[in-house]
């Protein structure tokens, strides 16, 4: 019977393996620094199968040490940032906010004093009838009012009177008086 060049690889593989697995070196190679020499010397040799299961059991506070301070040696980012670029640049801190500035007296008041918004109108014209009142054609937007001295606009805006080519509108909200050209004096 001839085993073929094949098998005899296998086989000797298979032995060359098993006998790694038993006789190759194990955890007792490891030595501890609490160790005294003439027991380091003493695990160094290779012991039999049962006191190798035995000094493979660690105690439970040694575990829990290695594992409180376990350093990482090689992490994701020291890998990744061995030849990375690094910025020296630190930027100059924010400058300081400037001081308030110091107010008179009037303009204090200025601030207090309420202001009505610009007139949202504007004049597009003016129609007299034979001995009535002149009618003022005004816009807004897209939006034309015709209006007379004593009407209200929108509830906002009252019409008081026209003098010097001037149509004198009163903002009602704060009761400020505005003025609106109209034209030239009559």
């Amino acid at each position: 019977m001839q085993i073929s060049l094949r098998a005899k690889i296998l086989v000797g593989l298979a032995i060359a393996i098993t006998a790694y697995v038993f006789f190759g070196p194990g955890d007792e190679q490891t030595v501890e620094a609490s160790k005294s020499g003439a027991e380091v010397a003493t695990r160094s040799t290779r012991p039999t199968h049962a006191v190798r299961a035995a000094s493979q059991r660690r105690d439970p506070s040694q575990t829990l040490y290695l594992l409180a301070h376990r350093v990482s040696v090689s992490g994701d980012d020291s890998a990744n940032t061995l030849f990375a670029a690094h910025a020296w640049y630190v930027p100059p801190p924010p400058p300081p906010p400037a001081p308030a500035p110091v107010l008179t007296a009037a303009q204090e008041a200025a601030l207090k004093t309420p202001v009505a918004p610009p007139l949202p109108f504007a004049y597009m014209g003016t129609y007299t009838a034979d001995g009535s009142e002149p009618v003022f054609f005004l816009t807004k937007g897209d939006r034309v009012y015709n209006v007379k001295v004593g009407d209200i606009l929108d509830g906002t805006y009252s019409v008081d009177s026209m003098s010097n080519g001037q149509l004198l509108m009163t903002y009602k909200p704060l009761q400020i008086q505005q003025q609106l050209t109209v034209g030239s004096a009559q």
